[in-house]
């Protein structure tokens, strides 16, 4: 059967006349029912619903309130007996700071004044520039490192580039003893310059005292790929390894994740996924707050005496800080 067009059009006006006769029949049918028989019903659970949402907030509101209030005692609580707890923890001890690319000055600025606090001498500022770890920079260390291994006396084993670069930076600044000499070797400190003159790194004061120990305090680490910041941590992850062979011990300190507590910054999370370095190198996740400065102190002075632990607030640390009733 043929249909001409009027016939369509006919067809096609119908269909379109019952499409609107049952939109608005299911309206009349919802606001009758609404109106009626559901009206209690709707209003009710609509009601009830509010109810909870205010209450839920109100109770948000309240916990956000006490955890606010808490955190505001533990600092003080911290800040009132750190220095009580901390006095001579280091005392005779000399430390360097070595800061990666990215950390906040007021984390080196605290950290600082936490060691001094507690007796020790903060023998070096090293700040690592973003070359150290630069996965594309490695031939570019190589080179830089190369003509100072034999005068840091770095080992024959050492022969990647960027545990070269480590070692001969840990034969530099460390004396890899509790009483170190009041200055560099000349040998260690042609190193040192070299690496300055490399642009790995830049040093403070001009004059630094040899140190026994290490804090590496550690910003963000991202790279332009998941493989970059892979390599990058690993670079990082070296040179602490090497800090730690080269001396009485190492600290890997970071500010808390702000976005979310229960995750460790990026080193410090590395560190703690290697194989090996959590038996030797202690890290503290939360030291942007009073409690986490104090902790730096208390596990440095256990890397003295032999003793590493993963400390903090994250999900990944093994404890708050170290147990204060052994004495290192």
């Amino acid at each position: 059967m043929v249909l001409d067009c009027g016939a369509l059009y006919v067809i096609d006006f119908r269909y379109y006349l019952v499409s609107i006769v049952s939109i608005f029949l299911a309206l009349t049918v919802g606001i009758v029912l609404g109106a009626g028989p559901l009206k209690g019903d709707i209003g009710t659970s609509l009601t009830n619903q509010m109810t909870a949402l205010r209450a839920e907030k109100t109770q948000l509101r309240t916990d956000l309130d006490v955890a606010k209030r808490n955190a505001a005692a533990r600092d003080t609580f911290s800040t009132a007996v750190g220095p009580a707890v901390m006095k001579d923890r280091l005392a005779g001890k000399t430390v360097s700071l070595v800061v990666a690319p990215g950390v906040d000055a007021d984390l080196v600025k605290n950290a600082t004044a936490s060691l001094v606090a507690a007796g020790a001498k903060v023998g070096s500022t090293v700040t690592l520039n973003d070359i150290w770890a630069d996965p594309s920079q490695i031939a570019l260390r190589n080179t830089v490192a190369s003509p100072y291994a034999t005068l840091a006396s770095a080992p024959a084993g050492a022969s990647s580039p960027d545990q070269l670069a480590a070692t001969v930076l840990a034969r530099a600044i460390l004396a890899g003893t509790d009483q170190p000499t009041e200055r560099l070797t000349p040998s260690a400190s042609a190193a040192l310059n070299g690496l300055k003159a490399g642009d790995l790194l830049s040093v403070a004061p001009d004059q630094i005292l040899p140190s026994s120990s290490v804090v590496f305090l550690s910003g963000a680490v991202k790279g332009s790929t998941q493989q970059d910041t892979d390599a990058r941590l690993a670079a990082y992850v070296q040179l602490i390894r090497s800090l730690d062979a080269g001396g009485s011990g190492v600290v890997v300190a970071a500010k808390s994740d702000t976005t979310d507590a229960t995750k460790s910054a990026d080193l410090v999370a590395a560190v703690r996924r290697n194989a090996d370095a959590p038996k030797v190198v202690s890290t503290v996740d939360d030291a942007d707050l009073p409690m986490g400065q104090d902790t730096i102190v208390l596990a440095l002075a256990q890397q003295y005496a032999g003793v590493a632990g993963q400390y903090g607030l994250a999900g990944d640390a093994k404890a708050v800080l170290p147990d204060l009733t052994v004495n290192p």
